[in-house]
């Protein structure tokens, strides 16, 4: 039995080596099934929704359809023991959406990808795997309920389901816990201020997209390749966010940043472009940029070029340009031991960070290889981005190391490429020793 992290196993099916799967294991954020759901039967849409929300009532996680799993001997757990890739139309993704937003409330995030097995497809018939990605729902907003149950005929009836991720197994909630959740925010509803308990998503309707787009205008990135970094509270704070102008508080700390390396990669403020934005704070260079808004969202950006992310790369390169994983490393960590020192404990309550890449499949696509800086790895291991966007999220840890690996683990899964190749990351933190002695 062996284990794989995400972007190791993303990794393994972008570069068509399925085989790299047998024997991994089931895990909290893995599941494995033999074949894609049915959906002509009732027991299939349900058994989908089951999966779909589990994940998102967990830390979410990825269905891989076409890997079968069992238990095998004394083993407790289910591991990958055959592979049964499938023809792209026996799965219509878009009908597995609709399902989900017809029995799941409240909605569920997912993305998909396809995975070609080039030593199982023959001549003219090509056959895949499809990863269904479920993204976990803000804590705020919890639990996904399935809004039927299935009977012992295999048919939907009335009801409603609360399933989670136990371990590698999907289970229901007892109804017992379910009653205790029911009421438990029935008198949070009743205590609470008004506008409280409205979802994040709706409280902040389209405002951290906005951003995205304003900043890009603003640094005149609209044709540029840019990776962003945003954190959102889940509800903006009542009043101004606390400290933002104050030279011992957020203002003072941009003004004056204790950087990881004094001629580092960072969003350091080396020649008094700290200025007022929006009645926000805002330092811009050509080749980044950071904005704290009085609300308490925070964005960060910075370009894939040679000046910045692809640093040490040929501007004149004429296919591909690469990113250096050591600058896109630092970058990472320093944005985020400004945000989850400076931001997160001012403001109670969950809060959400985001990676949003852009432009980086064009012409001259971005691409990243395993390893550390420019001179540590070969131009031949390097892979192109999957997509021209990408946009995770996840629930904050607070924890500058954490989310900073957080953060690098869906970049890297972008590529394909394991995050446990880049030099800085030690199991699941990137190590701020480790930036600092270089």
């Amino acid at each position: 039995m062996t284990s794989l992290s995400r972007s190791a196993l993303i990794e393994a099916l972008t570069a068509g080596r399925p085989d790299d799967l047998l024997g991994v294991a089931e895990t909290l954020w893995l599941d494995f099934k033999g074949s894609p759901y049915n959906l002509a039967s009732e027991k299939g849409k349900f058994e989908l929704c089951k999966d779909v929300a589990a994940f998102a009532n967990a830390h979410g996680g990825l269905l891989v359809l076409g890997v079968k799993a069992e238990k095998k001997g004394n083993q407790a757990l289910e591991v990958a023991t055959g592979f049964h890739p499938f023809p792209q139309d026996r799965a219509d993704v878009v009908q597995y959406v609709d399902t989900l937003n017809e029995y799941l409330r409240p909605r569920v995030e997912i993305s998909h990808h396809w995975y070609r097995d080039p030593g199982r497809s023959a001549a003219g018939t090509d056959l895949y795997y499809l990863v269904l990605e479920v993204e976990p729902l803000p804590e705020l907003s919890r639990c996904v309920l399935v809004r039927k149950l299935i009977n012992d005929k295999g048919n939907l009836t009335e009801g409603l389901a609360v399933s989670v991720r136990h371990g590698d197994r999907t289970v229901y909630m007892p109804s017992e816990d379910v009653y205790q959740l029911i009421n438990e925010g029935l008198r949070a509803r009743d205590t609470a201020p008004t506008g409280a308990l409205v979802p994040a998503h709706e409280q902040w309707h389209e405002e951290p997209d906005e951003v995205l787009d304003e900043l890009e205008q603003r640094q005149d990135w609209e044709e540029t390749p840019v990776l962003f970094w945003q954190s959102v509270p889940a509800q903006p704070p009542s009043q101004i966010l606390p400290g933002l102008h104050s030279h011992d508080g957020i203002k003072g700390a941009l003004r004056n940043q204790d950087v990881l390396r004094d001629s580092g990669f960072n969003f350091a403020d080396n020649t008094g472009r700290l200025q007022t934005l929006s009645g926000g704070l805002f330092i811009g260079r050509p080749r980044s940029a950071v904005w704290v808004r009085p609300d308490g969202l925070m964005t960060a950006g910075a370009v894939a070029n040679p000046d910045m992310l692809c640093w040490g790369a040929q501007q004149s390169a004429p296919v591909v340009m690469r990113i250096n994983a050591h600058v896109v490393t630092e970058m990472t960590l320093e944005y985020f031991r400004l945000a989850d020192r400076l931001l997160v404990p001012r403001v109670p309550g969950p809060w959400r960070h985001r990676i949003v890449v852009r432009r980086f499949a064009g012409e001259k696509p971005r691409v990243l290889a395993p390893g550390g800086g420019m001179m540590q790895s070969f131009l031949s291991d390097a892979v192109p981005a999957s997509d021209d966007t990408w946009d995770r999220s996840w629930v904050a840890n607070g924890d500058p190391e954490r989310d900073a690996y957080e953060a690098l683990e869906r970049f890297y899964t972008l590529f394909g490429v394991d995050v446990a190749t880049n030099p800085d990351v030690e199991g699941d933190r990137v190590v701020e020793a480790r930036l600092r002695a270089k």
